[in-house]
């Protein structure tokens, strides 16, 4: 055991510097996180030992930075914490494999067209995104989120190079860095990598900078009242079942818009969160407290946005929705396209069916049709449920489809406090500047806040409190097309055209040498 610590050292080191950057933690290693690993890497030709130091620097980072997973599993799952802790070491043995597979596929880059050794260096970052962009995530993040976090200007380049571009000048500095320490003199603190990664660095935020006072002013305004009711899980299973309970529910998110609206005056449009209405809304019926919903609107002359469940008679299908309700119309509608894995549907389970009968507790949700726009009169509203904002391709194809408003709806009271709904919430405010439209978030337990599409954050909510406020968000009636929305999908080919100019500058470089 000693001798396995004492050989995998380094990534154990980048395990641990990686987990202790990232949100919400401050990011003091960003910079040099994958150093120590990518040095192991770079004196290691055996594929083997390469893949299990990626595996141990991505089960240890998992550990810190996503240890909520348990804490879902027993909430969301409805299973015991021993469950819980197997779920959590399954995770962290399996989701980011991208990890040991980029180390693998970098090296047989490296190996098979005989590249230099600054070359290998400076390829690491591009081949290790590649792996990233195309491996199958559960949730997506990775390092360009804690530019926003920790407020840097840079992040301002997202409308052009979107927060995985950040991601890449983060990694890049990374090989710079270690590009110093495999090529410093005894004593020397800084020689031509280190200096071109603090110039890399300051140059993005600079150019961000720049780049804010070229967005053109917004010339309407939305006022809207976020409600966050603060209903506990317990109390969200129980309304599944009982009438008294879909009450006690409806009766807390009509007691604190009502109280909003007394004090702030009336507003152009109320949000409540996902599934914030208990009772489900089936085609052509009108239920109890959809009628008191009904009453409270028509007083109040103001159309309501808010998650809820909606049945489809015709295929026999709840889904998880997302409705504009104006008295006792239907103005539009979302369903959620992007479901989660074992909470909302059972992977492989409409192949097996016997699959569900084995777990019955897992919900079967049918599967909206994609990104798709709301309308309120001329306002047209970009709709994301829960860890659909993640996607960053969701929201460019809102912003292709004209959504002038993202609105993103949550319930993040499965994943305990304060690590997930931090992650959660900066992740999601990444798409405004990425698409620059304002992002409204209202979540049922907390974060809930707004961004503008100059990447200004709003006041947020207290965590585990009710909690009303109105916001006023400035849109632009015609918003402009941002260069990310035609960059996002092609980072794949990007990445696979750089490396490929990398190995045939290298060998050019090589040629004329000899």
């Amino acid at each position: 055991m000693k001798s396995f610590f004492s050989n995998y050292a380094l990534p154990i080191v980048s395990g641990f510097l990686i987990g202790t950057s990232y949100i919400p933690f401050p990011p003091w290693a960003l910079f040099f996180a994958l150093v120590p690993l990518w040095l192991f890497w770079s004196k290691e030709d055996s594929y083997k030992k390469i893949f299990i130091s990626g595996w141990i620097t991505q089960f240890i980072l998992n550990l810190i930075g996503f240890h909520w997973i348990a804490y879902t599993t027993v909430e969301f799952g409805r299973l015991p914490w021993p469950v819980g802790a197997l779920v959590l070491f399954i995770f962290c043995s399996l989701a980011h494999l991208y990890y040991p597979l980029a180390g693998v596929f970098w090296k047989w880059l490296c190996l098979r067209f005989q590249v230099s050794r600054t070359v290998s260096i400076l390829m690491l970052p591009f081949a290790f995104l590649l792996i990233e962009r195309i491996y199958p995530f559960l949730f997506y993040w990775h390092f360009g989120y804690p530019w926003l976090w920790a407020s840097w200007p840079g992040v301002q380049l997202a409308d052009w190079i979107g927060f995985f571009g950040l991601n890449l000048i983060t990694l890049i500095i990374n090989s710079l860095v270690l590009l110093f320490v495999l090529t410093r003199k005894p004593h020397q603190w800084i020689n031509r990598p280190l200096f071109a990664a603090v110039i890399l660095f300051i140059a993005v935020n600079i150019l961000g900078w720049f780049n804010l006072g070229q967005i053109p002013e917004p010339d309407k305004k939305l006022k809207v009242l976020l409600v966050q009711g603060n209903i506990g899980n317990l109390e969200k299973i129980q309304a599944e079942v009982g009438e008294a309970f879909k009450q006690k529910i409806v009766d807390t998110f009509l007691r604190l818009t009502e109280k909003a609206l007394e004090e702030k005056g009336p507003v152009d449009l109320i949000i409540w969160p996902e599934t914030a209405f208990p009772e489900v809304i089936f085609q052509g019926r009108i239920g109890y407290q959809r009628q008191r919903l009904i009453d409270f609107l028509k007083l109040h002359n103001t159309p309501l946005l808010t998650g809820t469940y909606y049945f489809n008679i015709e295929n026999r299908k709840m889904f998880n929705s997302l409705m504009l309700l104006r008295e006792a119309d239907i103005l539009g509608s979302y369903q959620k396209t992007h479901l989660l894995a074992y909470g909302e549907y059972l992977p492989l389970g409409d192949r097996f069916p016997k699959l569900k009968a084995l777990l019955p507790m897992v919900s079967d949700f049918g599967r909206g049709q994609g990104p798709s726009i709301i309308h309120l009169d001329d306002l047209k509203i970009g709709p994301q449920i829960c860890y659909e904002g993640l996607f960053d391709e969701f929201s460019t194809d809102l912003q292709m489809k004209g959504a002038q408003v993202f609105v993103n709806v949550t319930n993040d009271s499965w994943f305990g406090h304060p690590f997930e709904p931090y992650q959660h919430m900066y992740m999601t405010l990444a798409r405004a500047i990425e698409n620059r439209r304002p992002l409204i978030r209202v979540t049922n337990t907390g974060i809930s806040t707004a961004i503008l599409h100059n990447g200004e954050v709003l006041k947020f909510s207290a965590h585990n409190q009710e909690w009303a406020e109105v916001f006023e968000i400035p849109y632009h009636s015609t918003p402009p097309s941002t260069f990310y929305a035609k960059l996002s999908k092609k980072w794949p080919f990007i990445l696979i055209f750089l490396l490929g100019l990398f190995i045939t500058g290298d060998r050019i470089a090589r040629t004329r040498k000899h």
